[in-house]
């Protein structure tokens, strides 16, 4: 398509009569108002002065700018951060599951004394050690054993020693039976860390859509900005080609030499014109290469994207698509994720109010004797065992700072609930405002269509009663203008249903997949 406008551009400069460059100019334009794309010719070579300054500018395609800010863009890598949190305070539940172990050695010596005389001296040795962990019932199980040695000795006749070992094993089980009972109090940390993790992973998945959805805007708009330049291009082009003609007809003695201002002075306003849409294509290229997490920097600043545009179609039923971005809205799941935690939350709190009524079971023998060894071996024997229960319960009055925890906690739950209202509202109205941009730039590309066609007819027939000697270079110029207003509103339309297209696939969540991309 390019070569072939060039080679249209070339016929103009080179053609010698006046119909034969307006014949071409209108066919040049047509093509623009019935193709898929504007008419110009392709955007020029950048300003020597301006390449030097900011380097030559960078080929690249919408995919791969795509996948290049999937991969660095902050946000998604700030996401993927969060998710590693949330497994790691996962992990952190499991401590629930650990075996505690508590172990001790003492020992004491004493003396008594009477009138700065000692009247016995008494030693004790021993070790303990506690093996101990919570049940999911809410108890919990301790192993204990203990060994005690204990000698006492007399100076007075008949000079007594007594000596005694003590042995302890048993294992003791306390069940809260109202506060803190349940296997659901006992998972209750490892439930709330896995939905803070999956609100961590719909954090990322709206991230990936917030990004995607920004580079997309930004590529249009550099869109926008080349095809600008190439539609301003084209304009000059006639421009000059006008000059050179009706510097033919000054010549000639058929044109006044008065023409020839009004074409100078269009020549020299597009020529400003495409300087201030270079200094565009790099401010949108910059733009581009942020949202992308481009590198930007000296010789890294200019970027070049395929600058064909496509006219859109009906963007489809907006109760659909707005049903469609309720049950996809990653703000909205996270709020119900946010409200189930909100619920345990209450739960675990109120759980507090309960009275503390705890059940203890031990059962294990203790054994005494003058010998190590038959401590030891009296544990074993049939009859030494012994079982004691215990039944207490505890309870604090009033109890005002966790009956304000839990209204504190429902009120709480009540701001998601107006949140998530407030949400629906924000989709609905994003939903509805992209819908309408789509369906009313349907309608302006097809109303410049037709304002194109129009101005070529004005151009012809300007062009016939400057013939006549009936209208000035002034009127044909600004039938051309005409022309290239017609051009930009049209790619301007084409370029706004784009955006409001990418804004409704990112509420419905299809901008992910509709461009290939997966951040799972």
């Amino acid at each position: 398509m390019r070569c072939c406008r060039a080679l249209a551009l070339l016929l103009l400069l080179t053609s010698t009569t006046q119909a034969d460059v307006l014949g071409r100019v209108l066919r040049l334009a047509d093509d623009g108002a019935s193709g898929s794309g504007p008419a110009p010719s392709a955007p020029p070579t950048q300003d020597e002065t301006l390449t030097a300054w900011a380097g030559p500018a960078q080929m690249i395609t919408l995919p791969e700018l795509l996948k290049y800010a999937v991969q660095h863009a902050p946000a998604l890598e700030s996401a993927r951060i969060d998710i590693a949190i949330a497994e790691a305070q996962i992990s952190e539940t499991f401590s629930r599951d650990d075996w505690h172990i508590d172990a001790q050695v003492f020992g004491q010596s004493s003396s008594g004394y009477i009138s700065g005389l000692r009247i016995d001296r008494s030693t004790v040795i021993g070790a303990s050690v506690d093996v101990s962990r919570l049940l999911p019932t809410g108890g919990t199980l301790t192993l204990h054993g203990s060994t005690q040695y204990s000698r006492t000795t007399s100076p007075f006749p008949p000079n007594d020693k007594l000596t005694n070992w003590s042995d302890e094993v048993n294992a003791t089980y306390v069940q809260p039976l109202m506060k803190g009972r349940g296997r659901w109090l006992y998972e209750a940390s490892e439930l709330r860390a896995k939905l803070s993790q999956d609100a961590a992973v719909l954090a990322k998945r709206l991230a990936a859509i917030n990004a995607v959805q920004t580079v997309i805007s930004a590529y249009w708009d550099l869109v926008l900005a080349e095809r600008t330049i190439a539609i301003t291009q084209a304009s000059l082009d006639l421009a000059k080609e006008r000059l050179r003609f009706t510097q033919a007809g000054v010549d000639g003695g058929k044109v006044p030499r008065s023409e020839l201002p009004a074409v100078e002075q269009i020549i020299a306003t597009r020529e400003e014109d495409i300087l201030n849409a270079e200094l565009a294509v790099l401010d949108r290229s910059i733009a581009l290469r942020r949202a992308a997490g481009l590198p930007i920097g000296a010789g890294e600043l200019g970027l070049q994207v395929d600058s064909d545009v496509v006219e859109g179609d009906s963007a489809g039923a907006l109760a659909d698509l707005t049903e469609r971005a309720y049950a996809a809205a990653p703000q909205l799941l996270q709020l119900t994720k946010q409200g189930a935690v909100a619920n345990l939350d209450i739960e675990v709190t109120e759980n507090g109010l309960l009275p503390q009524l705890d059940a203890a079971l031990t059962l294990g023998p203790t054994t005494q004797s003058e010998a190590f060894g038959t401590a030891t071996r009296d544990l074993f024997r049939a009859g030494s065992f012994a079982l004691s229960g215990q039944l207490r319960y505890q309870h604090s009055l009033g109890q005002e700072d966790i009956k304000g925890r839990a209204r504190e906690l429902r009120e709480n739950k009540r701001k998601l609930v107006v949140n998530a209202f407030d949400v629906r509202a924000q989709i609905a109205q994003g939903m509805a405002q992209s819908v309408a941009q789509m369906e009313l730039a349907t309608r302006r590309v097809k109303l410049s269509e037709r304002a194109i066609e129009l101005a070529n007819q004005n151009i012809k027939l300007e062009q016939d009663r400057f013939n006549l000697g009936k209208s000035t270079n002034f009127d044909v110029l600004n039938r051309l203008e005409e022309m290239r207003q017609a051009q930009l509103r049209r790619t301007q339309a084409i370029i706004d249903w784009q955006k409001a297209r990418a804004v409704a696939m990112a509420l419905t969540g299809d901008i992910l997949p509709g461009y290939g991309i997966s951040v799972d």
